[in-house]
């Protein structure tokens, strides 16, 4: 055994030792970059092995004479090396990483329907582009040193420097504690960060937004609270969304792991979002066991302070789990009571309890604990009172009603009215709410009714309701019923008096109590079909118009059903779109579920994918054509003319020639240019690409104009493998390039994004294969869908905060800051549609649906949310 071992070790050291020579390096450059496509002139003149190699290039770069593909190397090596990076901003000028002026690409008119492709592509790179430049954030201090013990360093190009307290960092310098050391750093936004020995971080901002990374190390992270933007704290492996919080992060060989001493923080790492809760931890290896919260901060100074504070949150969440909270309704009493004419059905469990609970679980532990009361103090210097009043209204309210809320919008001559009904569960709610809320007398109030007084009431008069900021409520021995309409009490209450209505046993009320059988958390349905007929849809449109409409198949849609639900904390959300008969136009375009190959050549680290599967398209081309002439009349002769003119057919020549799969991804860097891709299956790719070179022929014979710039297609056969290449002949551009390859044409805009897709394709290393991009998915019966739309843009906003101004900044900054991954897949049966998510992106953002039945609806669900 001793003999292999040393015959192993030596035959290692020959290995180290047997460096090529400089004939063998040139002709292995050679080879290489004759595989890529590339110039090697000047590759070969140095080896390029340490950041010392790269540092001795930086005049050549600098003077702009250093070969293209040594700068590449360079440009890649600065992205990912902070020092070098620094020395070269820091001898002159800087490696100019601004916002390259995008050449404009005018395309032919829109008429010509050929071009609908190349356009779509255009449309997104347009889209794209605008996330191009970093915003920049003024120059300043991002933290400065509150105190040291030990040794702390500023690492900087000419040798670290000690740090001594006062000092200031900028944005992106570097911090090193030693063995030992241990500092505390205060940011920008007055959040403090406890750093221990042998740790490694930087500060950095965008916008309102802090970063701070961690490298390696251990950090304690007290967050302030903030009005605007997010305190992130970044591993290699994960990233902590905070504010108002304390947590405790390390970072080492094995992964990373976060625990959190108070309040909660939202940790991303492999795909997965989770909420962490005080007390909790979360690590981001499976060889990363837990360890006791004490533990993870005991080499803190303030562990002190935060220990017994982590010893009551983990108490008061224990507490909080012990309160039941509203298990799902699998039927419901005031189901076939609500009138038969319902258009929008909403419901709700009833909270007043379990919010009471919990307070007073709070309340408890706030007197007993003084460090939670200092805590409490500290952070919500305001009086207790008005949240116990609250509270307490919410309760004492609910106690007279039954576990069910409901919201309906009846159908009226004008508009639909709203209300909300509950069962009275004890008598004395009309003297409760008469007690706590304003006389009659008050406009602002909430006027309390009974039968009689209800149809006393004077609709005319009712019509000062617009007068009112109140409302009215009718108190019966058997439901409350609420409302800002005097005419929809008296629907209601007419209803409720004659028994049963027959709406549970109608179809769209069918559609209701299905929903109930899988247990109802918040159910919202939709009688899409009434709401488009008569004056609340579509009466008033042309007769072409209406034509179009009808050929279109959306006038078949009979019901929207959307439910959310929660198990154990995972939610669970479902979005059902019901038919009246077999899907037709526009909504059978979607089709059945199957595998969606597409996906096979998306890296799992793509930040946006959407990918579905459509009918035939020469059947959607044949649809295109009858809405169009339904719409604008008879245009057969116009395609004819345009087909003669191309010297295609539109439907046999391009929609034949293409599969049913298509995929638009955002896969890879923004910057300098957007990483899109496009897949596309192919049934002939042969016919297809004489089809694109008939076009791009006519965009230079056929088609004219100031705006019309010319396409050239070039192919270049690389390692047996065509090419081609998407040109404007008048500027030379380059618009995209793509390749037929495993029945899809690929379109990028570069070749080496192409390659990378095949690779990912080869491998089976995709985001179809990637375990965090499964664990999105809908736990259910289906092992395929119709469509899924993914996103994971935290890691491309967060440096692609451009240069906006006002709403639209704020706009790009928030859904940067609370971006996480999602997955949303869709199912098309044959006579529905059907959603799904278990993410929480989705949850109750379907809500908004409810501006379908008008604005008097909005006060009904804009306080509902997730």
């Amino acid at each position: 055994m001793k003999k292999d071992e040393l015959l192993l070790r030596t035959a290692i050291r020959a290995v180290q030792s047997d460096e090529p020579s400089a004939a063998e390096f040139a002709a292995a450059s050679s080879r290489v970059a004759q595989r890529l496509s590339i110039d090697n002139q000047g590759v070969a003149t140095m080896a390029i092995e340490s950041c010392e190699d790269v540092r001795q290039l930086f005049p050549a770069l600098r003077a702009g004479v250093l070969s293209p593909p040594r700068t590449l190397l360079i440009e890649a090596h600065l992205r990912d090396c902070s020092r070098c990076r620094h020395d070269l901003g820091g001898s002159g000028r800087s490696l100019n990483w601004s916002r390259p002026e995008p050449a404009r690409l005018s395309l032919p008119p829109r008429r010509t329907l050929a071009w609908a492709v190349a356009s779509a592509f255009a449309l997104l790179v347009g889209g794209l582009f605008v996330y191009r430049a970093y915003w920049q954030v003024p120059p300043g201090v991002r933290a400065e040193v509150q105190s040291v013990d030990g040794s702390a360093y500023r690492l900087a190009a000419g040798g670290d420097r000690p740090l001594a307290v006062g000092d200031s960092l900028a944005d992106g310098e570097h911090v090193r504690t030693s063995g030992g050391g241990h500092a505390v750093l205060r940011l920008r936004d007055g959040s403090t960060v406890e750093v221990n020995e042998r740790s490694v971080l930087e500060v950095g901002a965008r916008g309102p937004n802090t970063t701070v990374t961690l490298e390696d190390g251990d950090l304690i992270v007290e967050a302030a609270r903030r009005t605007t933007g997010h305190l992130y704290v970044k591993t290699p492996d994960c990233r902590v969304a905070v504010t108002g919080t304390v947590f405790s992060i390390n970072t080492g060989i094995k992964g990373s792991r976060v625990a959190v001493l108070q309040g909660t923080v939202d940790v991303q790492h492999s795909g997965i979002d989770s909420l962490i809760r005080a007390g909790d931890q979360v690590a981001t290896s499976d060889n990363l066991a837990p360890a006791p919260v004490a533990q993870q901060i005991a080499w803190s100074r303030e562990r002190d302070k935060y220990l017994p504070l982590l010893a009551q949150f983990a108490t008061f969440e224990h507490s909080i789990g012990q309160i039941p909270f509203p298990q799902p309704r699998f039927s419901s009493d005031i189901l076939d009571q609500v009138p038969a004419d319902t258009l929008l059905y909403i419901s709700i469990p009833n909270l007043g309890q379990f919010l009471s609970e919990a307070n007073q679980v709070f309340q408890d532990q706030l007197k007993q604990s003084p460090a939670l009361e200092q805590w409490w103090s500290e952070a919500h210097p305001q009086n207790t009172t008005d949240l116990n009043e609250l509270i307490d209204k919410v309760h004492q309210t609910s106690q007279y009603l039954g576990d069910e809320i409901v919201v309906v919008a009846i159908q009226q001559a004008k508009k639909p009215a709203v209300a909300l009904l509950a069962d009275v569960k004890q008598s004395g709610l009309d003297d409760y709410l008469r007690t706590e809320f304003p006389s009659p007398g008050s406009r602002a109030g909430l006027q309390i009714l009974d039968q009689s007084a209800l149809a006393a009431a004077d609709d005319v008069r009712a019509g000062g309701d617009t007068g009112r900021s109140g409302g009215y409520a009718l108190i019966r021995s058997d439901k409350a019923v609420f409302s800002n309409s005097i005419a929809a009490l008296k629907i209601v209450n007419a209803q409720l008096n004659s028994g049963a209505s027959g709406f549970a046993s109608s179809p769209f009320g069918k559609q209701v109590a299905s929903a109930y059988t899988r247990g109802a958390g918040i159910l919202l349905a939709a009688d899409l079909q009434q709401m488009m007929a008569g004056k609340h849809g579509f009466a008033k449109v042309g007769k072409h118009e209406k034509q179009a409409f009808e050929q279109s198949g959306i006038e078949d849609v009979s019901y929207l059903i959307a439910e959310h639900r929660e198990t154990n904390g995972e939610p669970e959300n479902r979005l059902h779109l019901q038919f009246s008969g077999p899907r037709q136009g526009v909504a059978s375009w979607l089709a059945s579920p199957a595998p969606i190959g597409s996906l096979a050549f998306i890296t799992p680290n793509a930040a946006i994918a959407v990918a579905a599967l459509s009918k035939d398209p020469a059947a959607i081309a044949d649809d295109i054509m009858s809405m169009s002439m339904f719409k604008h009349g008879d245009q057969n002769q116009e395609w004819t003319e345009a087909e003669n003119k191309l010297q295609i057919n539109f439907r046999a020549d391009l929609a034949a020639t293409l599969g049913g799969d298509f995929l638009l991804a955002l896969d890879g860097p923004v910057l300098p240019t957007p990483s899109w891709k496009a897949v596309i299956e192919v049934n002939d790719s042969q016919q297809l690409e004489q089809t694109l070179e008939k076009l791009a022929n006519a965009s230079r014979t056929q088609i004219k104009g100031s705006n019309v710039h010319s396409i050239l297609i070039e192919s270049a056969d690389v390692s047996g493998l065509l090419f081609y290449s998407l040109r404007d002949a008048s500027t030379g551009n380059t618009i995209a390039q793509y390749t037929f390859a495993n029945g899809y044409m690929i379109v990028a805009p570069t070749r080496a994004l192409i390659m990378e897709a095949l690779q990912t394709y080869a491998s089976g290393n995709s985001l179809a294969h990637s375990a965090a991009f499964r664990a999105l998915l809908p736990k259910d019966a289906n092992e395929n869908y119709s469509a899924i739309a993914y996103q994971n843009l935290t890691p491309v906003l967060t440096p692609l905060l451009s240069q906006f101004g006002g709403d639209t900044a704020d706009a790009l900054r928030q859904l940067a800051a609370d971006a996480r991954p999602t997955a949303i897949c869709a199912r098309g049966d044959q006579s529905s549609i059907e959603a799904s998510s278990d993410t929480h992106l989705f949850g109750f953002e379907f809500l908004t649906l409810g501006n379908l039945i008008g604005h008097g609806n909005k006060n009904a669900t804009s306080n509902v949310r997730e």
